[in-house]
This record gives C-alpha cells, sequence and structure tokens, in this order.
C-alpha cells in the first residue's frame, strides 16, 4: 500500500531536478572557457614550435656549419634551412595571432579590461609582423646575394649581406625571448571554468519582482 501523496496548494513552488541544472549563461561561460583553454594550448604549441625551431637554426646548426663548412656552400646551406623554417615561422606565428582574436572576442564579452591580456595581443601582432618581416624580405635577400656570390664584409654587395645577417641576428634575438614571454602570458592570462560562471552571474539580470 503507496504512502498517501501531499496535496500540493495552487500557487505553491515545486522543486524539480530542472532546478539544479546550470543555468543558460552558466552554459556559456562553460563554453567559453572551454573555447580559451583550447586557444590558449594551440597558441602555446605554435610557440614553443617556433622558438625551439628558432633556437635550434640559430644558436646550434648555424655557428657549427658556418664554421665547419667552406664559404660559399655554408650560406648556401642555411640560406635554405632557413628559407623552409620561415614558412613554419610564418604558420605559428599566423596562428598564434589567430588565436589571439578568438581571446580578445572571448575577453570583449566579459568586458576584461585589463593590462595583461593588452600586452599579450601587441606581442602576438610584434611576433607576427617579424615573421612575415623575415620570410617575405630577408632571408629571400640573403640568399639572393649569397646565389649571386656575396661574400660578407667583401665589397659593396659583402656590406649589404652584413647588414642584412645583423638584422635577422637582432630579430632572432626578438622573436625567441617575446615568444616565450607571450607563452607565460597565454598562461597566466588563463581563466578557469568558476571565473567564467561568476562573471556570467554578475552580469546576469536580476529576476523580476521586488528587490529588498
Amino acid at each position: 500500500m503507496q504512502p498517501p501523496q501531499e496535496e500540493i496548494a495552487p500557487g505553491e513552488d515545486v522543486f524539480t531536478e530542472d532546478d539544479l541544472a546550470p543555468s543558460e549563461e552558466e552554459v556559456q561561460a562553460r563554453r567559453r572557457a572551454i573555447i580559451d583553454r583550447v586557444a590558449t594550448a594551440i597558441a602555446c604549441v605554435g610557440l614553443g614550435v617556433w622558438a625551439g625551431g628558432m633556437l635550434a637554426l640559430g644558436a646550434c646548426a648555424a655557428p657549427m656549419v658556418f664554421e665547419l663548412t667552406p664559404a660559399p656552400l655554408n650560406g648556401n646551406v642555411m640560406g635554405a634551412a632557413f628559407a623552409r623554417f620561415d614558412s613554419i615561422a610564418i604558420v605559428c606565428a599566423m596562428t598564434a595571432l589567430g588565436t589571439e582574436v578568438v581571446r580578445t572576442i572571448l575577453a570583449l564579452k566579459r568586458a576584461d579590461r585589463s593590462w595583461w591580456p593588452r600586452l599579450r595581443r601587441y606581442a602576438a601582432i610584434i611576433l607576427a609582423a617579424a615573421a612575415v618581416y623575415q620570410g617575405v624580405h630577408l632571408t629571400p635577400e640573403i640568399n639572393r646575394l649569397h646565389d649571386e656570390g656575396a661574400r660578407r664584409r667583401i665589397g659593396t654587395e659583402g656590406a649589404q649581406l652584413e647588414s642584412l645577417h645583423s638584422q635577422a641576428e637582432s630579430l632572432g634575438k626578438l622573436v625567441v625571448p617575446l615568444a616565450l614571454a607571450l607563452m607565460v602570458l597565454h598562461i597566466a592570462t588563463l581563466r578557469g571554468v568558476r571565473d567564467e560562471e561568476e562573471d556570467a552571474l554578475t552580469r546576469a539580470p536580476a529576476p523580476p519582482g521586488p528587490r529588498s
């Protein structure tokens, strides 16, 4: 014999499982947090590949190639290696810039106006410009002068080649620490699901009715 069910008075609120379900604002906040984490992971992978490749070529391979391989073969070898790596660097830079656009859009939705994300955006723009400048101008010009038989510090073309090499070295010294710093900024500005949910609840409209 089943126990008698309590009668519910008309207009009385009934607690159901739906009341425990997350609100629409909380669902959107969790979705934003997931997208933010994925974008951060992609950006860090791209920046790590770029910085690691620059260190491997510039700090490890180039000195040994120029020391052990006679000219002009050493210049041609490193020029071909950097030309191929420039394509990878541009892809990594554009990937980092694209993820930055995604994270910026997410920040606009939660009205984030802090300085650290701004620094992150500026760093991404500078790195993208550096990758394009390296791949479109510096490396092709260096390879052209090598193909024409120019030797560093010898003649007018040699002076031009020395200047371009100095620019490329300076750019590499800028790119590697800036890429690592950008990785740190990406991780430092990563927000958790709880942070997004709290922001969503703060921005959610108040329920209708009298306010105390």
